[in-house]
Formats: structure tokens, sequence, C-alpha cells
């Protein structure tokens, strides 16, 4: 519909690469849609001062010459179930040439869910990692920062967790944002998830660096109004932000090219609050909201280490706790190279299946406990058996805690796996055996013994279920002696 010549348009007095300031819209307001002279969306409001307004158009290539006009709405999406399988990019359209998601339109900003409207955290969220399962557990609601430098394997945890969720019950629907990364990955990481039948239950918003300033500006708002379709009806989400931190840089060159004053490390200040009203959106709804939630686990990459610059700490500061990839236990191949000792989940502990909290009740004990010791074997010639026998156990527990990409445990195959290190049964095992017997042990469990799998997934962990699980154990020994 074309617009009339009496209604206010905007005249755009500078235009850059799709970033404009414009004049004519004296009572314009934040995150407004903008309209073309056919009355189709053109722009988005980024922000306002006195006699211009700030906007991103969806077309760098737009016509400056041409007058804008007024919707007098937010920027608004359709969302619905038919976003699952699909991939679309920052402004919600179509990548995948399988044609437009129809749906409800809601807007891409919107507030975080009162407090009233929430519960605490109380379902687990199981991402198949057994590092983290174990000694950092995630719940269903909950925020999760994955941090480090780059190329340590953080894509990889937000990748593998999606693929866990496969067979999660109640199913949970993933949105994965793709923000500000090479066309190579997305290819990358679309060709994962077809391998994997991932789409049947995961959207990809991939806004790379290819694209508009608005298009990747807007990749994470439109991922988390995908996300929270299914939270508001009910089901459970999880979102992955990969990453935040060019998302941050493509805010900083938007506001560089507004002539907008750099604040710390030449990032504005706001960057926080948009990124804290991003994640604030991330929650377990109270059951008379439908008891949905969303989970979302953002990814900081950092330079050398330094957890300390602008962008890491706000991230730190505004999530339920991080899980921190260290570059030396990379290098020694520990593989994911998370740091347990660095990283924390203030939340995840609560919702932990119980059986497998029961399981891995000495881990962080076991681990600290051996780190001391290795210090202290350096200096000390002589060594008491248990200090011997302890470091024995925290090099088992590290052997087994290392994974390879892709390859998801389940946390009931968690649970007899830590029981069994936990209660001493692999104690007498030879260490060059080690790497062959967890994949021995498990294929056994998961052929013979998968009734018992199914008990400890239904959370029964008693004694019966602990004899049963001992008894396959020392079948598992017997059968395997002459491999181990």
């Amino acid at each position: 519909m074309k617009k009339t010549k009496n209604e206010n348009a905007g005249r755009i007095v500078s235009f850059f690469s799709g970033i404009a300031r414009i004049e004519g819209l004296p009572d314009i307001f934040l995150h407004e849609t903008l309209l073309d002279e056919n009355g189709a969306p053109a722009a988005i409001v980024a922000g306002f001062g006195e006699e211009f307004a700030e906007a991103l158009f969806f077309d760098e290539k737009f016509d400056a010459s041409k007058p804008v006009f007024r919707s007098r709405e937010l920027f608004k999406i359709p969302v619905s179930e038919d976003y699952i399988g699909r991939i679309v990019d920052g402004l919600a359209k179509p990548k995948d040439g399988l044609g437009n998601v129809s749906g409800k339109n809601e807007p891409v900003f919107k507030e975080a869910p009162r407090i009233i409207d929430r519960e605490p955290v109380s379902t687990p969220l199981s991402t198949g990692i057994k590092i983290i399962d174990s000694a950092l557990p995630l719940g269903r609601g909950q925020r999760e920062l994955i941090i480090g430098d780059r190329k340590l394997g953080k894509s990889t945890i937000g990748t593998d967790a999606v693929l866990n969720q496969k067979n999660a019950e109640p199913p949970v629907y993933c949105v994965y944002v793709v923000c500000g990364q090479k066309e190579q990955k997305l290819r990358e990481l679309v060709s994962l998830f077809n391998e994997q039948n991932a789409f049947l239950y995961t959207t990809i918003v991939a806004a790379t660096a290819n694209d508009s300033f608005a298009s990747q500006y807007l990749a994470p708002f439109v991922g988390c109004a995908i996300a929270e379709f299914f939270r508001d009806g009910g089901k459970d989400a999880l979102i992955i932000y990969d990453d935040l931190s060019k998302h941050a840089k493509i805010y900083r060159d938007i506001s560089l090219l507004l002539n907008r004053v750099p604040g710390r490390e030449a990032f504005p200040g706001d960057i926080f609050s948009l990124h804290a009203g991003l994640l604030e959106r991330a929650a377990k709804l109270s059951k008379g909201k439908k008891g949905g939630s969303l989970t979302a686990l953002p990814i900081i990459e950092t330079q050398e280490g330094d957890i300390t610059s602008f962008v890491p700490t706000n991230l730190i500061s505004i999530t339920d706790g991080q899980i921190y990839l260290e570059n030396g236990l990379f290098q020694k191949g520990f593989l994911p190279a998370v740091n347990v000792g660095l990283s924390v989940s203030r939340v995840g502990g609560r919702a932990q299946p119980k059986a497998l909290r029961e399981a891995v009740r000495g881990l962080r004990l076991t681990l600290a406990q051996h780190k001391e010791l290795q210090k202290l074997s350096q200096l000390e010639t002589v060594m008491s058996a248990e200090a011997k026998k302890k470091i024995f156990r925290g090099d088992l527990t590290l052997e087994l805690l290392k994974q390879e990409k892709h390859m998801p445990v389940s946390w009931a195959e968690q649970t007899v796996l830590f029981y069994a290190v936990e209660e001493g049964f692999f104690d007498d095992i030879d260490r060059e055996n080690w790497p062959e017997l967890e994949k021995l042990f498990l294929e056994l469990m998961k052929n013979r013994y998968f009734r018992l799998l199914e008990k400890i997934k239904t959370g029964v962990f008693d004694d019966q279920t602990k004899a049963e699980t001992t008894k396959a154990i020392m079948d598992f020994k017997q059968e395997f002696a002459s491999q181990l």
C-alpha cells in the first residue's frame, strides 16, 4: 500500500552500509519499523537524538534519496512451529530456499518474564558431555556462559548440547544462532545437523559476516523470539548464541559509524544492557504461565585467556555460571578442555538427576586432591600408598572425563560409569587399557543391560539398583578380562 504525501516522512541525511541518520521523524520510538514508499518494511530504528533518528536498513543498497515512513509498530516477525528444520537469516527470512515462514507476528524485542511469573530451575538439561553433566550440571531455564580463546571447542559444546536433545524427555526445541561467523562455519553446521537428524527439532538463525549490519545485529533477538514461542507454549527450548563477542563488535561498528562516543575498550556502554535484556529472557516459567522453559548458552571468545575484559565480564555478571575452556588443557589433549576449577554452574546442581548427583558426589574433591597431590609428587621422593591411590584414581577420572566431539553419553550411562569409578571397581585396571575401558563398558551396558539404564532414567537408584549395577560391572570385568 502506497504512502500518502500528508504522512510524516523521514529524509535520509547520511547513509553508509545500511546505517543511516534520518531527519523529519520527531516522535519515533526505539526498534520501530520504518517503511519504504510502497509500505514494505525497510529499516529498524536503532536510536535517536533531538534532531535525527538512527536506523539500520535491511537492504544496504537502499536508495537514500527516497523517503521513509513510520509504521508505529515494533519490529516483528512471524513465529510458529514452522521454523523447525529451517534456516533463516537475522531478519527471519529463509536462507534454505523453502519459502517464507508463516505465523503470528510477535515483536523481536520483548521484556523478560517477570519474577512472579518464574519458578526455580528444577528439570535437568542433559548435554551428553560427561564433564558438564557430572561437574557443571545445567537446568532447563538456566543461562550458562561458554567462554575461552578461539579454536578451543566452544562451538562444539554448543552443537553437542543440541545433538543430545534428539531423545530428550520431555522434548527440547533448539535454536542455534550463528552471528558474524564465516559462511564455511554455517555450511559445516548445516552438514552436521543434517547428518545427525538434528533438524527434526532445531532451527538455525544465521547472520554471517557477509550479511547486512541489520541482520547481524538482529540475529540473536530474532532467535530468542523464535525460542520464546516454544517456551510460552509450555514447551522447553534451548538457544545457543554463537557468539556474542562478535555481536558486540557488530554493535561497536554500528555505533562508531553513527558517531556515538566509544566507551571502555571502544565498546559502547549500552552493549551491557542489550545483552542483559537478551539473556534475561531465558527463564523457567511458572505453571500459571504453562511451565515452559528457555535455556540460553551464550558463547564468548577471549583473547589470551583474559576474562577480565569488558564484554566477558559483562556476560559473566549476567549469567548463572560459566564453562571455561583452557588453552593449556587443550594443548595437553584433554578434550573437552574444560577447567573445572574455574568453571561453575550456580543453578543446575539443584536440577541434576538424583542418581547422577549421588554417583559423582566425590568427583570435584577427587579432582582437587589429584591436582594438589601431583604438585606434591614433584617435590616428594617418597609418597604414601594412600596418596598414590588418590593420584591413580584422579588419573583414571580425568581419562574417563575425556570425550570425542559429537559422541554424547546419556546421564544414565554416566551414572553407571562414575559409580564404578567412585566405588573403586576400576582401580585394578592397567593404565594402558583405560582408553578402551569406557567404550567396552558402555557398549555392554547398552546391549545387555539396557533395562537397567532405563530403570536409572526413571530416577531409581536404590540399593537394589546399585546391586544390579555392581553385578553388571563384575560381569564386564570378567567378560573383558582378556582385553583389559
